[in-house]
């Protein structure tokens, strides 16, 4: 009868974890930091067989160690495609919510901030991420930290609405129906291609939980205050919704 696989203690699993999304904030090859993580994880289980710790294996910095690994390891450019799928999703996003809420009418500054603020929160998050799994921050700083990278998105496009609104500068893209309908067309196909490519339903799943409600919404006769409410209302309970499902998913898997 063989005997039952020796599990890792929450610390060695944790910065198990931490290495992976260090390495991979970092740029390197998923296939390179896959086995790097396997050949730690299994120096990991004998040492912890023998009564040793984690800090046996890496030593008393963790976040050195991660630094000297990633500095033996090449640097993968193919982690420079995801930005443009970064960017394509963000436009599909935003292209899709303007046709549902009234048309697509972009500025010269709309059109040359979007991609420039999605370029500079994707670098921005990487490092943030480096920082997040090389530091151990306390409870309340945690959580202060992750609130702040929710609401960086929303603030800095909520800044570039502003900013376009104090600098009028030129229309340069402004759909009509026909226009508006294809727009839409499109922001769907950037979804589902994004899918395809990523194998996952998350870049499909959240923008319908996201739009369809509003869109039912708005097409309703109801007063304006009222069809805001019920958007939100509904937004919250889908996402509550989704996410309880996923939390039930992952739960069942392991």
């Amino acid at each position: 009868m063989n005997a039952p696989k020796h599990t890792l203690t929450a610390e060695s699993q944790d910065f198990l974890d931490n290495l992976s999304l260090y390495l991979f904030s970092s740029g390197k090859k998923d296939e390179e930091v896959k086995e790097i993580v396997e050949e730690l994880e299994d120096h990991l289980i004998e040492a912890e067989k023998r009564g040793k710790s984690v800090s046996h294996i890496i030593g008393h910095s963790p976040k050195a160690y991660m630094q000297q690994l990633s500095n033996e390891m090449s640097f993968d450019f193919k982690w420079l495609s995801y930005l443009p799928i970064i960017v394509l999703g963000v436009f599909a996003y935003i292209l899709l919510g303007d046709t549902i809420r009234g048309g697509v009418q972009y500025t010269l500054l709309q059109g040359i901030g979007y991609p420039a603020v999605c370029l500079l929160l994707v670098l921005f998050y990487s490092q943030v991420f480096k920082f997040l799994a090389s530091t151990k921050l306390s409870k309340t700083k945690t959580i202060i930290t992750y609130f702040i990278l929710g609401s960086l998105p929303i603030l800095s496009f909520l800044g570039l609405l502003f900013a376009n609104d104090a600098y009028k500068t030129q229309v340069v893209i402004k759909l009509g129906a026909t226009g508006n309908l294809i727009a839409a067309l499109v922001a769907v196909a950037i979804f589902i291609g994004i899918s395809l490519w990523s194998k996952t339903w998350f870049t499909i799943v959240i923008p319908i939980l996201l739009f369809l409600p509003e869109f039912l919404i708005s097409l309703t006769s109801l007063d304006k205050e009222t069809k805001a409410i019920m958007t939100l209302s509904v937004l919250f309970v889908t996402f509550a919704v989704y996410y309880a499902f996923t939390i039930k998913k992952a739960k069942n898997e392991s």
